[in-house]
């Protein structure tokens, strides 16, 4: 009795180890007949993911919740920092869904997940995106807020002057705009709100009133400066030449000049760009009452420019040369016209 049950026990020994090796053969079996996907390193997975948009895969990735992580990212990547998102559509349905593999010679390729989102967005920058994401946003900044500017009258100063009395100082708002994108790209911006931090002030301008007096032959006082400056250097300046020779067509303020080459040295000097002939076409017109240092004062075939206290600093003649002389001197007074203030 004891034989046959050892027998039966060395029989029951063999069947097991055959199932055991049936089952070792069928899983290396599977291993090897069973599909995968694999990563560009090698790395094999059996059970992928697909990402698809309007029924169409566009890559595989490992699982579920990297795809997930995927299409966050891309959001996330499209909306406005700091901005509060009112409404994200996509233009084509995005699905997530396991991958039924078959078994080919060359395995699907598997995207890592900053693969997978560069893969989109690098797409989406082109004529033909895997989708298109539409973003309304509204985001708030700080924004400088101009100052105005407030006029007044002045009956003291002559029609057509204009002082600053007071520079303006700027305020700040929030200011906040809503922001269409599609894939990142601005589309239309809208302002929908204006919130006041700080108001500005004014900048004050007095509007001169009074009437000239008829003290030029040609009543015009248009135009505009061609420059900022005080004119009291320039005519400190042209003293340094007092005595120096006149002469036609001359531009030196040391070997000669004459009086249109003498204005025309000495602003340009001081980087105005007065033209060598026509001066009395540029600047701003002004009239003698109200003439101060540094006005060019036009007369027949002749000029000068004005000292204050009635006086002028002009190249005369080649008699004289570059002298100080009466406003009135060299004749009537054509027109008096202001470079710089």
């Amino acid at each position: 009795m004891i034989k046959t049950i050892k027998k039966h026990m060395k029989l029951a020994t063999a069947i097991m180890s055959a199932v055991v090796l049936l089952l070792g053969a069928a899983v290396i079996y599977a291993e090897i007949t069973q599909p995968y996907a694999v990563y560009a390193d090698g790395t094999k997975v059996t059970d992928p993911y697909v990402i698809t948009a309007g029924g169409e895969e566009l890559f595989l990735v490992e699982d579920q919740a990297t795809a997930e992580d995927v299409i966050t990212e891309v959001m996330d990547q499209y909306t406005p920092e700091g901005s509060q998102v009112n409404s994200i559509t996509i233009d084509k349905k995005i699905e997530v869904l396991p991958k039924k593999l078959e078994k080919t010679d060359e395995p699907e390729t598997v995207l890592t997940r900053s693969e997978a989102v560069k893969t989109i967005l690098a797409s989406n920058k082109t004529d033909d995106p895997m989708f298109a994401v539409t973003i309304s946003a509204e985001a708030g900044a700080v924004k400088e807020m101009q100052p105005g500017v407030t006029y007044i009258t002045d009956d003291s100063d002559y029609e057509g002057n204009e002082t600053v009395e007071r520079e303006g100082t700027s305020g700040s708002q929030v200011v906040t705009e809503e922001k269409t994108s599609v894939n990142g790209n601005t589309l239309t911006t809208e302002e929908v709100d204006k919130t006041v931090i700080q108001d500005g002030i004014d900048k004050l301008i007095s509007k001169g009133t009074k009437s000239r007096p008829a003290d030029t032959v040609f009543q015009d006082y248009s135009g505009s400066l061609m420059g900022s400056g005080d004119g009291q250097n320039v005519v400190n300046y042209a003293k340094n030449f007092l005595g120096n020779p006149y002469r036609w067509g001359g531009t030196s303020l040391t070997h000669g000049c004459d009086c249109s080459g003498f204005i025309y040295a000495l602003y340009n000097h001081f980087g105005v760009g007065v033209p060598r002939m026509g001066i009395y076409k540029v600047g701003k017109g002004v009239c003698l009452a109200e003439a101060k240092a540094g006005d060019v004062v036009y007369y027949p075939g002749h000029y000068a420019m004005y000292m204050g206290d009635g006086k002028i600093i002009h190249a005369y003649n080649s008699r004289v040369g570059i002298v100080i002389s009466n406003v009135h001197a060299p004749g009537t007074i054509l027109s008096i016209r202001r470079m710089i203030d």
